[in-house]
C-alpha cells in the first residue's frame, strides 16, 4: 500500500517530539537515580515552609557526614507537600551538598513520569499519524488510541479509589478552619461562533479558588494543606471543616466531602466509560455496516 506522504511527514514530526519528550524524561529520571545510587543519606527535618508568591518550598536542615549542619531549600510546589517538623531523608551528593534530593516518590520521580507520559501521548498521535500515512481506516486507529486512553484511566482511577479508601477508613479526623480561599487567574484562548456562521478568537480570564485550611493532630501539631481547587467555592475565610488525615504523614490530608476525596477516580473512571464506550460504539457501528 502506498504511503501518503503528508500524513507520513506529520507523524515524523509528531513522532519527533515525543521522542524529545521521552529523553526529557529520561534526563530527569537519571537524575534521581544518581542521587539514588551514590549520594550520601542523612536524617533530615523540615524546619520551614517558605511562600513566595504561589509557591510552597520546603527549607531542610540535616548533618552531613562530616558532622557540620547544612540548610537547603527545595524546589517549591503550588501546594505545600511537607509541614514543619516533617521527618525526611535527604540524599546529597558528597561533593555538593547542595545538589539534593528528598528521598519520596513524588520528589524523585513524580516530574519524570509526568513528562514520560506526556511523550508517550505524542508518540500515540504520531502512530495514528502514521497509520494514515500507511492507508489504515480512520476507525481502526481511533479505537486502538481511545482503548489505551480508556485502559490508562481505568488504571489511574484504580489508584486513586485505592488510595482514597484508605484514607477514609484508615485515617483520623479533625476540626479545621479556612484560613483564607486562593484565588487562581489563568488566561485561555478559546474560539466562539457568531450568530452568522464565523468564528473568532478571544482570550478569556477564569479564575479558580482553593481553600488553605489549618487543623491541628493529635500530636499537637500545626498542618497547614491546601483543599481541591475549583472554578467556584462553597467555603468562605473562618469556616469550619471535618478534616482526615493520614497519621504517618498528617500533611496528606483531605476535606471530607466528594469534591476532596472522590473526584479524582471518579474524573479518571468517566474518562475511562466515555473512551471505553467510544470504542465499543465505534466497533458496534461497523459490524452493523458490514456486509
Amino acid at each position: 500500500m502506498a504511503l501518503d506522504r503528508s500524513w507520513r511527514r506529520i507523524s515524523w514530526v509528531i513522532l519527533g517530539i515525543g521522542c524529545l519528550f521521552l529523553v526529557g524524561g529520561l534526563a530527569l529520571g537519571w537524575g534521581s537515580l544518581r542521587h539514588v545510587l551514590y549520594a550520601e543519606r542523612a536524617d533530615g527535618e523540615v524546619i520551614e515552609i517558605r511562600r513566595e508568591g504561589d509557591m510552597y518550598a520546603p527549607v531542610l536542615r540535616f548533618r552531613l557526614a562530616n558532622d557540620e549542619m547544612q540548610e537547603v531549600q527545595d524546589l517549591g510546589t503550588g501546594a505545600p507537600d511537607f509541614a514543619v517538623g516533617d521527618r525526611v531523608t535527604v540524599l546529597y551528593m558528597p561533593d555538593d551538598p547542595e545538589d539534593f534530593r528528598i528521598d519520596t516518590f513524588e520528589r524523585l520521580w513524580f516530574s519524570s513520569i509526568f513528562v514520560l507520559v506526556f511523550g508517550s501521548l505524542w508518540l500515540l498521535f504520531g502512530a495514528v499519524a502514521w497509520g494514515l500515512a500507511r492507508g489504515v481506516e480512520l476507525a481502526v486507529l481511533g479505537e486502538g488510541a481511545f482503548a489505551v486512553i480508556a485502559m490508562v484511566a481505568t488504571m489511574l482511577g484504580v489508584l486513586a479509589l485505592w488510595s482514597a479508601v484508605g484514607l477514609y477508613t484508615d485515617g483520623l479526623r479533625a476540626e479545621g478552619i479556612v484560613l483564607e480561599v486562593r484565588k487562581t487567574l489563568r488566561t485561555e484562548d478559546e474560539t466562539v461562533t457568531r450568530s452568522n456562521g464565523s468564528e473568532v478568537r478571544r482570550r478569556v480570564e477564569r479564575s479558580s479558588y482553593a481553600p488553605v485550611v489549618r487543623f491541628t493532630t493529635n500530636e499537637g501539631r500545626e498542618i497547614e494543606f491546601h483543599g481541591r481547587g475549583g472554578s467556584e467555592t462553597s467555603l468562605a475565610e473562618g469556616d469550619r471543616v471535618t478534616v482526615i488525615y493520614d497519621p504517618t504523614n498528617p500533611i496528606r490530608a483531605y476535606i471530607a466531602t466528594f469534591l476532596d476525596f472522590w473526584l479524582p477516580s471518579a474524573a479518571a473512571f468517566g474518562v475511562a466509560f466515555l473512551f471505553g464506550g467510544s470504542v465499543w460504539l465505534s466497533r458496534w457501528s461497523r459490524r452493523r455496516a458490514a456486509p
